[in-house]
């Protein structure tokens, strides 16, 4: 047993921990038994190297105790700043995912929710974000998304579908890094999915927020409009877009024009992301988020009129499906 988690049994009379399938992050979690809860969970984030300065966890309390008055986040119950160890409170086992899973017809009502969430981090935790915090420091700038452009090339395209992308998409994400860049005004919360959202009664909870930076206006709603792991209907992205559309002040095509940008960027990050987690993490659950990915591209690029992007898109969609029915082997 980690002896962090242990410390944490012992000092807030836990017991009886059980280890939870993590996120693509590096925390730990684990349920636990409360004396007075029922259960809790142990969150454990990971601690400083001599490589390297790892703030994720004071950054996940910072952040809580900003977004905790308008957004419904995680209460946090007890904490241990020494050994970076949270107790917090057990949302259960179902994701937005999962709900919409076994009740789609109730999609509607969680767009509508959802939506709102949406406003939320655009409008008042935007307006009320102090400049010089962290989280609004730091942004969607040049230099983060060629990281995130170069960790797609590595782990999507060369370890992945062990191919180069075409060249021209190398010219046409710079054009579209550099058009984001100019609109990164805003609070975004970073991976906002039906995975991060928990339902908890007859409310959301916005999880693994401790990335959030600013970014473009339309971002979190790229993140779960074109969503790795859900497909909304017709209907219900289009309440997912009006609340968002309204806080603005946008037209309909000035705010498609950002969205298909963001959309483009985002499933893009996306997609290097699962390649990790698949390839050197072997980590299956996101093996099904690859093809909706692609096809979401493919979406995009066919809203944009660039049919060298659909004809690509197509390409990659039958390589990424057939590395997956061969199991990833090498």
């Amino acid at each position: 047993m980690d002896p962090r988690l242990q410390r944490a049994l012992d000092r807030w009379q836990l017991s009886e921990p059980r280890p939870l399938m993590g996120d693509a992050g590096t925390r730990q979690y684990v349920r636990v038994n409360h004396p007075q809860l029922g259960t809790a969970l142990v969150v454990l984030h990971p601690l400083d190297t001599p490589e390297k300065t790892d703030d994720s966890y004071f950054e996940f309390r910072a952040l809580q105790a900003y977004l905790d008055p308008l957004l419904r986040v995680p209460t946090i119950l007890q904490s241990d700043d020494a050994d970076r160890c949270l107790l917090v409170e057990d949302l259960g086992d179902t994701t937005l995912e999962r709900r919409l899973v076994e009740h789609p017809e109730e999609e509607l009502a969680w767009a509508q929710r959802a939506g709102w969430l949406l406003t939320t981090l655009a409008g008042p935790l935007t307006l009320g974000a102090p400049s010089h915090t962290f989280f609004m420091s730091r942004a969607f700038d040049q230099a983060k998304f060629e990281f995130e452009w170069e960790y797609c090339r590595i782990n999507f395209f060369h370890d992945f579908l062990q191919k180069d992308p075409p060249r021209w998409l190398d010219r046409m994400m710079e054009e579209v890094h550099a058009s984001l860049e100019t609109r990164a005004h805003f609070f975004v919360h970073r991976d906002f999915h039906v995975r991060n959202l928990m339902v908890h009664g007859d409310r959301l909870v916005a999880i693994d927020f401790q990335d959030a930076r600013r970014g473009a206006a339309t971002y979190d709603l790229a993140s779960l409009l074109y969503d790795a792991y859900w497909d909304w209907s017709k209907e219900a992205g289009r309440v997912l877009v009006a609340p968002l559309q309204d806080e603005l002040g946008w037209n309909h095509e000035a705010l498609m024009e950002e969205l298909n940008l963001s959309a483009l960027q985002r499933s893009l990050k996306a997609l290097g992301t699962f390649g990790h987690q698949l390839v050197h993490r072997k980590k299956a659950h996101f093996a099904s988020a690859v093809p909706r990915t692609l096809r979401h591209l493919r979406g995009h690029f066919q809203r944009l009129n660039h049919q060298d992007g659909v004809l690509a898109s197509e390409h990659m969609l039958r390589l990424a499906e057939d590395r997956l029915l061969k199991g990833l082997e090498t």
